[in-house]
């Protein structure tokens, strides 16, 4: 049940502002309202499912504040992981990558941008092989940070880029070229300066931003509909 509901925030199947009830979604599977309330209460931990007093839950807005801070988390976690990847990676760490690479190639070829993303993740998460929790960490909390991926690549179909920046990150990382391998990954993780302003302009229902103002939201105890 959480996977599920999960995954279809992420991939935007519920988009930002949706209203979802206890009710609506436990008779949508036929399920007991248990599942589902826990399902709820572990999306609102990762800040994907918001409370509204006296209205109920919604599949939480985009917050750019949000992003901001997750695509912090990402760079310095990754940067951190790369640097101990680079001296310990065998032949097989590299057949993984490329792997990765030629499913993306594939998911692009086909725009399939949802697969393409999955394939993406799979290639970043390689470089954190003996750093579990750290990727654990990421894959938890970067839940606004992954939407706007998914809308960028959509929008403005970048994903042929984001192809050639993996291939060339393969290459300095097989020549275990440190500083090369640092600089072309920080390059290539995700600045959404731009594209803060396009989606905003394409999608204003979808967004909010923190730094502007507070939510009049409740992200205390998830209110039981």
């Amino acid at each position: 049940m959480y996977k599920t509901l999960r995954d279809s925030i992420l991939n935007l199947n519920l988009v930002p502002g949706t209203a979802i009830s206890e009710n609506e979604i436990s008779s949508r599977f036929n399920v007991s309202r248990t599942p589902v309330r826990e399902a709820f209460i572990a999306l609102s931990k990762e800040a994907l499912v918001t409370v509204v007093p006296q209205k109920g839950s919604m599949v939480s807005l985009i917050d750019f504040a949000r992003v901001e801070q997750e695509v912090f988390l990402r760079e310095n976690l990754e940067l951190a992981a790369l640097k101990r990847f680079i001296h310990h990676y065998d032949d097989s760490h590299l057949a993984e990558l490329e792997k990765c690479i030629a499913l993306q190639q594939e998911a692009c070829d086909e725009q399939k941008y949802e697969q393409f993303l999955v394939y993406d993740n799979l290639f970043h998460r390689v470089f954190f092989h003996d750093q579990k929790v750290a990727w654990e960490a990421l894959e938890n909390m970067c839940g606004h940070y992954y939407r706007v991926r998914l809308l960028t690549i959509r929008l403005l179909e970048v994903d042929h880029d984001l192809v050639a920046a993996h291939k060339r990150l393969f290459q300095v990382v097989r020549q275990r070229d440190l500083p090369q391998a640092l600089a072309q990954l920080e390059s290539h993780l995700h600045k959404l300066n731009a594209e803060e302003v396009m989606l905003k302009r394409l999608f204003p229902d979808y967004f909010m931003d923190s730094r502007e103002a507070p939510p009049a939201v409740d992200f205390g105890g998830l209110s039981v509909n």
